[in-house]
């Protein structure tokens, strides 16, 4: 009876020894594996950890706003003017640029801090020695008698790296030497013989008179949140890009390089409420065109008040080796803030670049 019960003991105890044995060696090997595989695919890791290297966010109040004023609305080639421009509710100090929309035969120069003339490139932001918010131009038109250009005024603040605030005038340049400016014809239809008119007595011809312009400001005052009413969060793409590795700056581009080693491709959005009532906190989620695919998930921004808005700059390395990927920007992923419109807290974008 001893015998059998003694027997029994060792065998439970070498059987308990033989598991922490045998589980030991699934750990040893489990480990030994992951170290196999992450040899042989040392890049997954590390791309999937770079996916997302930068996001950048400026908030914009619904009520600050830039407004231009020019002497007159309309300048002769060659003419130099000034404009200058109110910036209301300004938040934070900053830089202004200004450019101007690409125009056939239409370009501007501006005096530099030497004292020469600067050439300023169309849709290209221009630098310039701000004085008591005016900037000094010469307008040249080439190819019109008369041609309209839409200009520009745009402020960045002092910690971002793309404006936030833009003021736009629109202004006409003549050219006397030209005799006339593009016009679209339409076909004419065959017109039956007139009976000719009596002769009429000649007017006196009337001096025009002065010309007289004046800017005014489109404004509706601060809006207020209205307890009643409803949040409505809507998100869009601006444009695409890159942000320079070094200095955190955005430079627009179309169609940006995705192998370059001292930038990365980004994406300028922006998320404003276009309700009527103020929001509560939020989040947002962007799945990244990277590879491996990573979901990118903010942390919980700040509330906005009717017409508020924030623009963000996410900038991604390690993107997918194709020309055409997808972005999406998803607000209020989990669907807790009650809103009056859904259908635009998601966009999709399509990222194009070259190799």
């Amino acid at each position: 009876m001893e015998q059998k019960e003694f027997t029994t003991r060792t065998t439970g105890t070498a059987t308990r020894v033989l598991a922490v044995f045998g589980f030991l060696a699934i750990i040893i090997v489990g480990m030994w594996g992951s170290v196999v595989i992450a040899r042989a695919i040392p890049g997954a890791f590390s791309a999937l950890a770079s996916a997302v290297v930068s996001l950048t966010s400026v908030f914009v109040p619904a009520d600050e706003q830039i407004v231009i004023s020019v002497p007159s609305l309309t300048v002769t080639s060659g003419e130099t003017f000034a404009i200058s421009w109110e910036h209301t509710n300004k938040q934070e100090e900053g830089s202004y640029t200004f450019r101007y929309q690409c125009v056939d035969g239409v370009s501007f120069n501006s005096p530099s801090v030497s004292g020469s003339q600067a050439t300023v490139f169309c849709d290209t932001p221009f630098n310039f020695l701000n004085g008591n918010n005016s900037i000094i131009l010469t307008a040249f038109s080439s190819a019109n008698r008369f041609i309209d250009v839409r200009l520009f005024i745009e402020f960045t603040p002092r910690n971002a790296s793309a404006p936030v605030v833009t003021g736009e005038a629109l202004l006409t340049i003549t050219n006397e030497d030209i005799s006339s400016s593009p016009t679209v014809t339409t076909p004419t239809t065959p017109t039956t013989p007139t009976t000719p008119t009596t002769p009429t007595t000649p007017t006196t011809p009337r001096t025009p008179g002065e010309e007289t312009t004046g800017t005014y400001p489109i404004t509706g005052g601060t809006p207020t949140s209205n307890p009643r009413g409803s949040v409505d969060l809507s998100v869009r793409v601006l444009e695409l890009g890159i942000v320079d590795k070094s200095t955190g700056t955005f430079t627009a581009s179309s169609t940006p390089n995705r192998t370059s080693e001292s930038y990365r491709i980004a994406t300028r959005f922006v998320v404003e409420n276009l309700g009527t009532r103020t929001s509560d906190q939020w989040t947002f989620n962007a799945v990244l065109p990277t590879f491996p695919s990573h979901i990118f998930s903010s942390p919980t921004q700040q509330a906005l008040a009717p017409g508020d808005r924030i623009e963000f700059t996410i900038g991604f390395d390690s993107l997918a080796d194709q020309n055409e990927s997808i972005l999406v920007i998803n607000v209020d992923p989990t669907g807790r803030i009650n809103e009056s419109n859904k259908e635009n807290n998601i966009v999709h974008y399509t990222v194009k670049t070259v190799k």
